[in-house]
Parts: structure tokens; sequence; C-alpha cells
């Protein structure tokens, strides 16, 4: 039997792998079978396993491949972003976020599916060093933030990262969970409070006391 060429593997895989995870989605992962999996992709179980020794191998490549996909996706949205806490930047970092969960769903499906089949044991390493990762990335940009006003002490990447993951969270619940102008107002409107709360706080002074109202209450 002729070798393959290397570009006639990759488009084999890349076929299985889009039927794959059109299957894997609809299905999940233990309500799948390979010869679902096979059949979805025009090929025979035989030839699936000439490129993927298990259905969990498969899977792993679906996820490695969606990765690499996701990684260009973040990277490109954070590019721009050089004034890391100035509100109109992370509103335009919104926008390349919400683009990202919007056109993607089925990576977060593919998620929900590790987190529950398989203890997120493909998806993990993404989240367990997240800030750090963010700091890698965007070091210089967050350490001069830390040089502009007066800033608090709070880690920078720590700060950006929850800002990150918020506005993730916010469109995530809005596409997947069909939550529908779930904090009551346009996401426009929603994102542009969040950033004003994260950068701002919710009280001038101390919660709970009256700040500045109670001095001009005298007067």
């Amino acid at each position: 039997m002729p070798k393959l060429q290397e570009h006639t593997i990759e488009r084999n895989q890349q076929r299985i792998e889009r039927a794959a995870l059109r299957v894997f989605t609809r299905q999940g992962y233990h309500g799948t079978s390979v010869r679902e999996i096979a059949h979805a992709a025009g090929v025979s179980i035989g030839n699936l396993y000439n490129y993927y020794r298990t259905k969990e191998a498969l899977f792993g490549a679906v996820v490695q491949r969606y990765e690499a996909r996701m990684d260009v996706l973040r990277r490109k949205a954070l590019r721009p972003i050089d004034n890391v806490f100035q509100p109109a930047k992370l509103q335009q970092l919104a926008k390349h976020i919400r683009e990202i969960v919007y056109d993607n769903p089925d990576y977060w499906r593919l998620m929900y599916i590790d987190v529950i089949e398989f203890g997120s044991q493909h998806f993990a390493h993404t989240f367990r060093s997240l800030a750090q990762d963010m700091n890698a990335r965007l070091g210089d940009r967050l350490e001069a933030a830390t040089r502009m006003g007066r800033w608090t002490g709070i880690d920078p990447a720590l700060a950006f990262t929850a800002i990150y993951l918020q506005l993730f969270t916010y469109f995530l619940v809005e596409k997947l969970f069909g939550g529908k102008q779930h904090l009551g107002m346009p996401d426009e409107k929603a994102v542009a409070q969040l950033i004003r709360m994260a950068l701002g706080g919710v009280w001038r002074g101390e919660p709970g006391s009256t700040g500045g109202r109670e001095k001009r209450g005298r007067r």
C-alpha cells in the first residue's frame, strides 16, 4: 500500500475531526461510538483507527486542534490592548471576546463535555496557570499600568485576568445558556458597567459608609 503524503494525511484527519466534533457535541463522548464518527466522516472504521488508536485519542486530537485555533484568536484579541486598564481598550477586548464566543460555540461545548465525562482532563491545563500565562504575554503592559495613577497594590496580572474571565463568562451566559440580556441591559451597556465596576469598585468609601454624602448633607 503506497504511503500517503503528509497533506493527504492532514486533510483526512481534519475531515475525521470535524465529523467527530459534530457528533461529540451532539451526543457527548460516551454517547458516541467510533462507528458513528466513521459514518459521519465517510470513512471506514479501520481507516479511522489508522489515524487514531482509540476514541479518546480522537477526542484529545479534536481538543488540541481547537485549542491551537483558539490560542491564535486569544492572542489576536490581546495584541492591540496596549493600555490594559483603559476602559476603551477593555471594551475593544470585549468585542473580540464576544466574537470568539459566538463564532466558536462548539469549543465551549467540548469543554463542558470534558468537565462532565473526563473531570476536565483535557482542558484543566488552560486554567491552572492562567494569570501567569497572561503575565508572560502582557508583562510589560501590566507593569506599566501600575505606574499610572494611584495603583492599589493588587497584582496586575490577577486583576486583568479576572476582568478577562468575567467578559468571557458574560458572553458564554448570553450565547450558550440563552441568558438574553441576563444583567438586564444590552451587551454594550452591561460590558461598560462590568468594566467600570472592575476598575473602580462599587463603593467610593468603605462598604456601608455614607462617603461624601454625609458631609454634603451637613452643609
